[in-house]
């Protein structure tokens, strides 16, 4: 395995918000295959893969600089946290105390506050089959109780798998669920909706207004959100259904399991038929969120090939349940003093 480190990021000569430099990790397998990461947000920025004929693209949306990512409003493949998706009403009670979070002029806070992880820049450290970046989040920070210690670790293998692993200890109880929020397009152009997927779920979560996570547990079972078989994904997004209209196409939660038993599991498969790309998506997280790219804004940054539009890219977002702080019968996200906060999350890239 070869693991390169591009210094500055083409870094803004403007951005120097602590003196320390963005940095590109790129990561080669012994086929030539690899993955890119940066220390910005510890964003995956790119996956080269080769489709069915061999040929290696990049099946990540994601910004040739450091000026793409500073300026995207999509989460472009960052860590997101303290805890990911939406909190509602921005506030939670933890052992009889109630907190408030910092938005960004919203009611309901989203992806850790105004400021969250996905902002900042991590310490990092290279390693024979990967990178680790850590962060250290101070006690109040956007809101949350606790100094909360965070590690995320990137490691490719031989085999075209990427694992993510999440840590996190923390001297006060707090709520803790990290992700990252990458866009899959595996024809690597052109809007996603042909392209198939498949969710190991019979449940979803429905949503009242502003996206925000009820509560409810709804069959997924005669429903547009029937993903058990794999479908095209755009064969019901416009089916007229209020949970879709909501989010102008998919933006639902599934739930995989009932406990937070950290066992890895088979979650999900998507493939193009085109390039012929799959991808496989393990996590011993008890949810993963579905996004089509509903919001996707185009920029006047330019990727390789384009700027990126509505429906251009996926998100499958392995986490605790949005809102779970405030849902006391799904999976806990509470980590207290003296517990380890340890989740993964893979996704393999074959051929068919």
């Amino acid at each position: 395995m070869e693991v390169k480190v591009t210094p500055k990021f083409g870094l803004p000569e403007f951005y120097k918000p602590d003196g320390r430099s963005v940095d590109l990790f790129t990561v080669t397998n012994k086929h030539g295959n690899s993955v890119s990461m940066i220390n910005y947000g510890a964003a995956w920025v790119s996956a080269e893969v080769p489709d069915r004929y061999g040929k290696l693209g990049n099946v990540l949306l994601g910004y040739l600089t450091m000026a793409g990512y500073l300026h995207d409003p999509n989460y472009m493949g960052v860590t997101v946290g303290r805890f990911a998706n939406r909190i509602e009403g921005a506030q939670f009670d933890l052992d009889g105390v109630r907190f408030k979070i910092a938005t960004k002029g919203t009611q309901h806070s989203l992806h850790g506050g105004a400021e969250g992880f996905s902002h900042r820049i991590w310490n990092s450290q290279v390693e024979d089959d990967g990178v680790t970046f850590t962060l250290v989040s101070p006690d109040g920070d956007q809101g949350f109780p606790g100094e909360l210690h965070v590690s995320v670790r990137y490691r490719w293998n031989d085999d075209n798998c990427l694992r993510i692993e999440f840590g996190a200890s923390t001297n006060k109880p707090t709520p803790v669920s990290l992700t990252n929020h990458a866009y899959f397009n595996l024809r690597g152009r052109q809007q996603i909706l042909d392209q198939m997927l498949k969710i190991n779920a019979d449940f979803f979560l429905p949503m009242k207004g502003d996206c925000i996570v009820t509560g409810e547990k709804a069959p997924v079972e005669g429903t547009p959100f029937d993903f058990r078989t794999a479908k095209a994904i755009g064969r019901d997004i416009n089916c007229a259904h209020e949970q879709l209209a909501m989010g102008g196409g998919y933006d639902q939660s599934f739930l995989i399991k009932d406990t937070d038993d950290g066992k890895l599991l088979t979650v999900a498969e998507a493939s193009d038929t085109e390039s012929g790309r799959a991808m496989l998506m393990r996590t011993t997280y008890p949810t993963v969120h579905l996004y089509t790219g509903n919001f996707l804004q185009r920029s006047n940054v330019i990727n390789i090939e384009r700027s990126y539009g509505r429906r251009d890219g996926f998100c499958l977002e392995a986490q605790y349940s949005p809102n779970s702080p405030n849902l006391p019968d799904f999976p806990s996200c509470i980590l207290r003093p003296g517990g380890t906060y340890s989740h993964a999350t893979e996704f393999q890239f074959t051929a068919i």
